[in-house]
């Protein structure tokens, strides 16, 4: 079981704002923290897949100016979490179940750095999908959930998937690499812009960035067979219909991504998901896609409306949840105080 907030051992980091949260198996969370004194809300960042929090930096840097706190951790196999050399490996402590266990331990460390403080969980691609898991255990624990460049795929797809990935465990081992899979997943959303001048040119029209990603040694790591394998068993659960009623109805969701990504094949799979989580019947779900854009909308050409809509969409959600009308307008007068 999870330790309590007050027992939670917290190392700083050698960095500005960077700690390290230890789980209950010893392993070292990588947590990057952008504070703000009196905040009306925080974010909360899960970020993707060959990535690390670290990138989200910019965007942190936005939402802060705005009045919220933002927390970022690098996910298992990702980021700082291990060695440069064991990114993308799974290993005893080093595995999906464990990445989807810390994120009730990062809730519960951010709820006590910001008691009383509405909360929205953030997560980008295979943060995405980690999320949605999340919320199907634990949505009374967030006030709102933002799915950034997400996808939906049908369970048995994904399931059936999992078993091609376990086969690769198989024939190659779980920490190999397989070229199969690698085809059909970045390989496949490589291809879909042609030509390219880099293999990750499906990210982002912003040659800037995709050049930054390429240059960071623990973005674009190839993950392992046996990754692949947990993450598709884990998908395949997170999108069953009988998983998503199990979210709270009232939670307030918000997808958006562009219709040039190929992980959401240009934005159909992601209105899809859009209608399943209105079947399973939450009531306060809203989707924008946005005409041109790739992957990741953080750091595309039109970062500044994606982020300018967020905000929007966050000061509003806010009202909405402030359980009185002088808390609504505490509210709306704190957003004035930054605005001016």
């Amino acid at each position: 079981m999870n330790k309590s907030g007050a027992e939670y051992q917290i190392t700083p980091g050698n960095e500005p704002g960077l700690s390290f949260l230890t789980a209950d198996d010893g392993h070292r969370i990588p947590i990057r923290h952008w504070p703000v004194t009196r905040p009306r809300g925080v974010l909360h960042i899960a970020h993707g897949m060959s990535e690390h929090s670290g990138l989200y930096a910019d965007a942190a840097e936005y939402f802060t100016r705005a009045g919220y706190a933002v927390v970022a951790h690098d996910h298992r196999c990702h980021g700082l979490s291990v060695p440069i050399e064991a990114l993308g490996n799974v290993s005893s402590t080093q595995h999906w179940e464990a990445v989807c266990a810390d994120m009730r331990l990062i809730n519960r460390h951010v709820r006590t750095l910001y008691p009383n403080v509405p909360l929205i969980l953030l997560g980008h691609s295979m943060g995405s999908f980690i999320s949605l898991s999340y919320v199907e255990r634990h949505s009374q624990t967030i006030d709102a959930l933002v799915l950034q460049g997400t996808n939906y795929e049908p369970p048995w797809f994904t399931w059936l998937a999992h078993w091609f990935a376990a086969f690769e465990c198989w024939r190659q081992g779980i920490n190999a690499r397989s070229a199969i899979i690698h085809f059909l997943t970045f390989g496949k959303f490589a291809r879909a812009f042609k030509p390219a001048k880099s293999p990750y040119d499906w990210l982002s029209r912003d040659a800037g960035f995709v050049q930054r990603y390429l240059s960071d040694p623990r973005c674009g790591v190839t993950c392992s067979n046996g990754y692949w394998r947990d993450l598709l068993v884990g998908l395949s659960r997170a999108q069953r219909m009988r998983n998503l009623r199990k979210i709270r109805k009232d939670l307030p969701i918000y997808s958006f991504a562009g219709d040039k990504d190929p992980v959401g094949k240009d934005g159909v799979t992601v209105a899809t998901l859009d209608d399943k989580l209105e079947e399973a019947g939450l009531i306060d779900v809203s989707l924008k896609i946005y005409e041109g854009a790739r992957h990741d909308l953080f750091h595309e050409t039109n970062r500044d409306e994606v982020l300018g809509d967020l905000l929007a969409w966050m000061d509003k959600t806010l009202m909405q949840l402030a359980p009185s009308p002088n808390a609504r307008k505490a509210v709306q007068d704190s957003l004035a105080s930054v605005s001016s």
